[in-house]
């Protein structure tokens, strides 16, 4: 027997990643977290609308050696289970790319980090993910 405790929903904002998970906090449960691969085909069928990335929950906020956790507490981020694309994890720039988002690659999610900061989606319509 399968049971889903949550859902996904796509909110379409412009905000940097602690608001997208300041605002997921405060109205459901947290930006989503990803713990196998069966919540990423679950997410693949949420709708991004128009746009073409959204943050999720994975996060670096050590700012050290690379070490992700997801924002919702209590989940352990597993590394065989992610989608990253290729290349990425990079941290690239001066600031360093310490979040998360999800973007299209054709018809598949794919994960890339990207600086805290940017607004994710930065060009409308913007947008983040998020489980109630």
């Amino acid at each position: 027997m399968d049971c889903q405790l949550y859902e996904f929903h796509y909110i379409k904002q412009n905000k940097n990643w602690t608001e997208a998970q300041q605002y997921c906090r405060e109205k459901h449960t947290d930006l989503v977290t990803v713990t196998n691969m069966k919540d990423m085909k679950r997410l693949i069928s949420v709708s991004l609308g128009d746009t073409n990335e959204a943050w999720i929950g994975l996060n670096d906020q050590t700012h050290a050696q690379r070490s992700w956790h997801w924002s919702l507490s209590g989940v352990e981020f597993n590394e065989r289970e992610t989608n990253w694309e290729t290349g990425e994890p990079n941290n690239l720039g001066s600031e360093g790319q310490n979040c998360v988002i999800i973007w299209k690659n054709s018809p598949f999610l794919k994960w890339g980090d990207i600086s805290c900061n940017e607004n994710c989606d930065d060009q409308p319509p913007p947008g983040y993910l998020l489980q109630g």
